[in-house]
This record gives structure tokens, C-alpha cells and sequence, in this order.
């Protein structure tokens, strides 16, 4: 059980090599003229850092989990923190502790506290936090962390060495009220081929033949170069060609795309327009509905409902829809989980809050290229163009999201693994 828990490799063990064309890669098992030869493929390369030593995302969750400081709340909200020192020889009075109450992301108030706490004891913090607002649409969060004050031979001063959020009410965030439509009018255009609503700057379009969207354009511009399509599919890792995923589970790959439209309705309101698109997912037969609600502001809603059809059906790799948007929308921010790569099995490191990097930024290239660059319980995302141009999503719930420059197939190699790079 104890060898068991070990983490085995540290380093993806890939070799520095060139291809015909002189293009530098890693290479690895069945590279270098040895793939006539009995190889392991990529074994060896299950590190937490790659073979230059950069880290993998992974490397950020093994570090929360190994930290020696450990931080408690039963009421945060009350400001009352334990921190318990896990060091065998450390007392906490080597660290600057730092502390940030946030409110839908954004930083209202920091401060700092010291510890004198020797190891093995705990010590409990009362943190000044302003008078709070707890309310739905609110959602308060706090930050602790704790940093070397000193340089030794390995670690700089400065350096984080533990990290805590705590969440002071849960998802109060998708409990907001709703916000008051915006616009007073809007046009509705259809006959049997195409429905189309129209307000102030902008412009939807449904091709009710096939009932989806089949445009959305914001002063006369595209925000879609394909539209939101049903997504049952992800890359497989390489943990996954070792239980057989990608066969097993081969009947999601292309379930979205092969669905039957059984029944459209349109319904008209004062302050809406709502289309029901129910289908049948042909690969799996089974139910799929699409509920699309337009507000005069340009808003739409999309509700999604899925009942399975039979028995047996295999593991569902992901439950989910799949766009693409012009290539110059390459800015993206997002309130959720981050900021490097997580997924639902490792977040615990990755604290809430708002992030904002390029798109080409969220790319995780592993050396064997498969499944990367998620992102956890996002709360909302902008994909934008340089100018400030783009697109907004909101959950209604906690969303995964990835925004890649590439689609899934690239990182598919289908059903067996390939000697990729």
C-alpha cells in the first residue's frame, strides 16, 4: 500500500532529436530508428515536468496536496482561520502569511498575519473582514497564502509555499437575480426554411430544417465560423488506451453529428422568442433537446436535455456543445477555476477567481499530444478580439470550457495510440 502511493516519475524521459526537416522534438520509445523494435511508446513519459524541466499542470496539484501548512475553516465567513504545521522542524515564524477577500472575482480587501506556531500545533487567525453582503449574485471567496521570508539554497525568498481558498456561500453566483431585459423590441422573420430575430445591432439566425443556429452576428459581424453543435467527445489521455476508452466508448465520437430532427416548435412572447428542437441521436438512440430563448438585448439561451434510449449505453466521455469562433477572437478571460490546466479529478490547486491570457496560451503540449487545456467550474468566459469584439457565455451552472485553436480530432488519434508529436 505505501509503494503504491508513490508518484514514480518526475521527468518525461524524451530525448532531444530533429526530424528529416531539422525540426527539434522529444523524442521516445519507438523514435530514433527504434520503432521496428519492441518499445514501450510514451511510458516514459508520465513525469511532472517535461524532459526541459518546464512543469506540467499536474506539478501544481502535487504541490497543494504536499504542502505542510494546512488551513481550516468551519465559518469562514467569519474570518476564523486554523492553520496546523505539518513541518517536523519549521516553525511557522519563517512565513509571511497573506490573506484576499473576493467578491465575484475580483480582490475587495487583502491583509497579512504572522505565526509563531511550532511544528505539529495549530494556531487559529481572526482575518479583519469588511461587513459582508451575503447575498445571491454575491459570491465571497478568501485567500490564504504563506511565503518564505527568507532565500535558502533551493527556495527564494518570496516564494509560495501554501495556498487555501475558502468559499464563504457556495455558487451564490448562479443564484443572482436576473437582470432586466435590455432592448424593448425585437423583429421575427420565418417561413418554412429559416427563422430569424432581429433587435438593435444584431442579428440570429435558425435554419429550422435542421433546427440549430445557423448565424449570430453583433453589428453586422460573425461571432461564430461554426455553430454550437451537441459534444459527447473528448481526446483520449493515455490512461484512457489503457482501459480501451477510445473503442469502448467510440459510439460518442460522432453522436452529435448524426441526429435525426423530429419536432420544431416556435413560440413568440413579448420579451422572447423560444424555439424547441428535439432530435434523435441516431448512433445511440437516444433523446436530445434544444431549447433556444432570444431576449431583445441579443441574449440567447441555450437549455439542453438528453435522455438515454436503451440499456448499456457506454461511459460518456463528455456531456456538452462545441463552437468555433473567428480565429482573431484570441483574447480569453474567465471567472472560474485556474490559472493553468484543470479538470475534475485536479482543481484542488486551482483557486477560483478572474483570469486572462490568449488563446495560443492554453495549449498544453504535452509530448505526446492528447486531451489539454480545461477549465473548471467557470463561472463566465469572453472570447474577444483585440478591439474588445467577441463573445460572452454565462453558466447557469458550474461549466467546463476549453478554448483551443485546435479541434478535438486533432488530439484523436482514434482508436489506438499513436507515435504522434
Amino acid at each position: 500500500n505505501m509503494q503504491g502511493g508513490f508518484i514514480w516519475d518526475w521527468v518525461d524521459q524524451g530525448l532531444l532529436t530533429a526530424d528529416d526537416q531539422g525540426n527539434a522534438f522529444w523524442g521516445y520509445g519507438g523514435d530514433l530508428g527504434s520503432g521496428h523494435l519492441h518499445n514501450d511508446e510514451n511510458f516514459c513519459l508520465n513525469g511532472l515536468v517535461n524532459p526541459d524541466r518546464t512543469p506540467h499542470p499536474g506539478l501544481f496539484e502535487v504541490k497543494k496536496i504536499y504542502q505542510d501548512i494546512v488551513f481550516k475553516s468551519a465559518h469562514p465567513e467569519t474570518g476564523s482561520i486554523e492553520i496546523t504545521n505539518n513541518y517536523l522542524y519549521t516553525s511557522l515564524d519563517k512565513f509571511d502569511f497573506k490573506w484576499e477577500l473576493l467578491l465575484n472575482g475580483n480582490v475587495v480587501k487583502e491583509g497579512s498575519f504572522k505565526l509563531k506556531t511550532k511544528p505539529g500545533e495549530s494556531a487559529t487567525v481572526k482575518l479583519a473582514l469588511p461587513e459582508l453582503n451575503i447575498s445571491d449574485g454575491k459570491e465571497y471567496l478568501i485567500d490564504v497564502y504563506a511565503y518564505t521570508k527568507e532565500a535558502t539554497e533551493l527556495i527564494p525568498a518570496g516564494h509560495e509555499m501554501a495556498r487555501e481558498q475558502f468559499q464563504l456561500n457556495p455558487d451564490a453566483w448562479f443564484r443572482r437575480v436576473s437582470e432586466a431585459i435590455v432592448g424593448n423590441t425585437f423583429n421575427v422573420d420565418q417561413n418554412e426554411l429559416e427563422l430569424k430575430v432581429s433587435g438593435d445591432n444584431f442579428v440570429v439566425r435558425f435554419d429550422k430544417t435542421k433546427g440549430e443556429m445557423a448565424a449570430y452576428q453583433f453589428k453586422g459581424h460573425d461571432l461564430f465560423e461554426s455553430v454550437p453543435q451537441p459534444n459527447f467527445w473528448r481526446a483520449p489521455i493515455d490512461n484512457d488506451f489503457g482501459n480501451h476508452m477510445p473503442k469502448e466508448s467510440g459510439v460518442w465520437r460522432h453522436a452529435g453529428e448524426h441526429k435525426t430532427l423530429e419536432k420544431l416548435a416556435v413560440e413568440e412572447e413579448d420579451n422572447h422568442l423560444k424555439m424547441v428542437a428535439s432530435f434523435k441521436l441516431d448512433d445511440v438512440g437516444s433523446d436530445y433537446t434544444v431549447v433556444y430563448i432570444v431576449t431583445p438585448g441579443g441574449k440567447v439561451n441555450v437549455e439542453v436535455s438528453y435522455v438515454a434510449g436503451k440499456e448499456g449505453l457506454p461511459e460518456l466521455p463528455r456531456f456538452g456543445m462545441a463552437m468555433v469562433v473567428p480565429a482573431d477572437f484570441n483574447q480569453y478571460t474567465y471567472y472560474g477555476r485556474g490559472p493553468w490546466e484543470n479538470y475534475s479529478d485536479r482543481n484542488t490547486a486551482s483557486q477560483l477567481g478572474i483570469y486572462t491570457s490568449s488563446v495560443d496560451e492554453q495549449y498544453v503540449p504535452y509530448l505526446r499530444p492528447q486531451e489539454n487545456g480545461n477549465k473548471t467550474d467557470v463561472r463566465w468566459l469572453t472570447l474577444t478580439n483585440k478591439a474588445g469584439a467577441g463573445l460572452m457565455i454565462e453558466g447557469v451552472q458550474p461549466l467546463s470550457v476549453t478554448a483551443l485553436h485546435n479541434p478535438v480530432a486533432d488530439f484523436d488519434p482514434g482508436n489506438k495510440k499513436g507515435q504522434r508529436h
